[in-house]
């Protein structure tokens, strides 16, 4: 039997060689010591590992495997392979990730994967904070092909400087990379296929052939997206077919009702509580910066508390979902 109460993910930190430390600095997320964090995963469901409920043995992908629709919802698709279709990651660019594109669900299949659709919301960026989204305007397949590894493609990415709070989507076949100087919370379609074209001189290995199939070499728009204040007052802050994406700044309790599928609560400032309504036996959830819950979708509400105030980022399905 499927829970249905909230629960708190573990987290999964992992090293990069462009992380950093902020995320236990800045966010108060604690860190393995000795290493160079990049991505902490708050939610996963992948072949090689799954997020574990804390105060159980259970992990996200047995919930899926016992029970998909009580987790996910009626009629809400599970992700390619039948797992969990998000995944959610806290990163830390202190230097660049490199220059990067993702395919689409067609395209991912033959990797075994699916397509890899995302946002990221900026938590931090410092005086050097850079992203770079799509390339300039005029630019051509061919001027970008002959150029992609090369030191000239800097003259033809779009590039800026993203400011705190900024939700920026990133579209399947978009070439674009994150850093340095950025702290953000990213929600993707659960898939781990990255093409990169550009490593910005690191000895890693790139993947132009692949990365160049599935790139989409015309002007792309800036794509910061301008977030909609909501009836229940967060913000919302993107919507496709994939995902929907709010943020609330919390001074008293607040219902978050599911209806009828899934919701994600991640803290990205703040403490509080996460109760189920309807349930006095279960005891609420104690949580801070860096922490995750997931709500099933047979669980109709959860009750969020601040202790003090609670910043908290909240994701459900999108349109198709």
């Amino acid at each position: 039997m499927s829970p249905n109460t909230p629960l708190l993910l573990a987290r999964k930190p992992v090293p990069k060689v462009w992380g950093g430390r902020a995320l236990e600095t800045r966010m108060g997320v604690r860190l393995p010591a000795g290493q160079t964090i990049g991505e902490v995963w708050l939610l996963y469901d992948r072949p090689g590992g799954s997020s574990s409920v804390a105060g159980g043995s259970s992990t996200l992908a047995d919930l899926m495997k016992t029970d998909s629709e009580a987790i996910l919802g009626a009629g809400v698709a599970a992700g390619y392979g039948g797992r969990f279709p998000l995944l959610l990651k806290l990163i830390d660019a202190r230097e660049a990730l490199s220059l990067q594109v993702h395919p689409d669900d067609a395209q991912a299949r033959g990797e075994g994967d699916g397509g890899k659709h995302e946002a990221c919301v900026v938590l931090h960026a410092g005086a050097g904070a850079r992203m770079i989204s799509g390339l300039l305007p005029g630019v051509t397949r061919e001027q970008f092909e002959a150029a992609v590894d090369t030191p000239e493609i800097e003259q033809m990415v779009r590039a800026f400087k993203p400011n705190i709070g900024d939700c920026i989507e990133v579209p399947t076949g978009t070439v674009h990379a994150i850093g340095p100087d950025v702290l953000a919370f990213e929600v993707e379609q659960n898939s781990e296929i990255t093409y990169r074209l550009n490593d910005w001189g690191r000895p890693r290995d790139t993947h132009l052939d692949k990365g160049l199939a599935v790139a989409r070499a015309g002007a792309v728009d800036v794509p910061v997206c301008l977030p909609q204040t909501l009836p229940d007052g967060g913000s919302l802050l993107v919507q496709n077919d994939w995902f929907r994406v709010r943020r609330y700044d919390l001074r008293q309790s607040h219902p978050m009702p599911t209806g009828g599928r899934y919701l994600t609560l991640t803290v990205v400032g703040g403490r509080g509580l996460v109760a189920p309504r309807g349930n006095a036996k279960a005891e609420p959830l104690r949580v801070q910066a860096g922490d995750t819950v997931l709500v099933p979708a047979c669980a109709s509400e959860a009750i969020v508390s601040p202790i003090g105030s609670l910043d908290i980022i909240a994701c459900d399905p999108g349109a198709s979902g």
